[in-house]
């Protein structure tokens, strides 16, 4: 027994844009809109993340593939007036990685393995997504090696 958890395994996506829509009127359903609005134009989303903040504004994150950069922002600036959202920033060259297996709502410690793992190695991490089986996170493209490095030897993958 190697003491480590075991898992289902581990993908990365590389060539990312980090996209932050910041501060947007709760009432005019950021999500639903800027969202629908990048899928009808055939822009695939990865790790999506959301929350309001404490003055009750609306804020979500996302990745998109560079090659979709130009695309989105003009989709989110046409949209930034009418949602009044504060900011629509982007951060280039990040990489999507993921951890993924069949019992993670089962086991409370997967999420803290992955940030004791890559935060030990000094990974920054932008942008945390989460569902019943997969624990995903973005980080600096140079970053997303040493990351996958660090998680395969914290954790049994196949």
């Amino acid at each position: 027994m190697t003491g480590k958890i075991a898992v289902g395994g581990i993908t990365k996506i590389d060539g990312l844009v980090l996209i932050r829509i910041l501060g947007a009127h709760a009432q005019h359903g950021l999500a639903g809109r800027a969202l629908s609005a990048l899928g009808q134009h055939g822009i695939n989303l990865t790790c999506v993340s959301s929350f309001l903040d404490r003055e009750g504004r609306n804020n979500i994150g996302f990745a998109i593939a560079a090659t979709d950069l130009d695309q989105t922002l003009g989709i989110l600036q046409s949209l930034q007036e009418e949602l009044q959202a504060r900011s629509i920033e982007c951060q280039r060259r990040c990489s999507a990685i993921s951890i993924y297996g069949p019992h993670f709502s089962e086991r409370p410690a997967i999420a803290g393995a992955v940030f004791q793992a890559t935060g030990d190695a000094g990974v920054e991490i932008h942008m945390i997504a989460t569902s019943f089986s997969t624990v995903s996170f973005l980080t600096n493209e140079d970053q997303a090696a040493l990351a996958v490095q660090k998680l395969q030897e914290r954790f049994l993958v196949p």
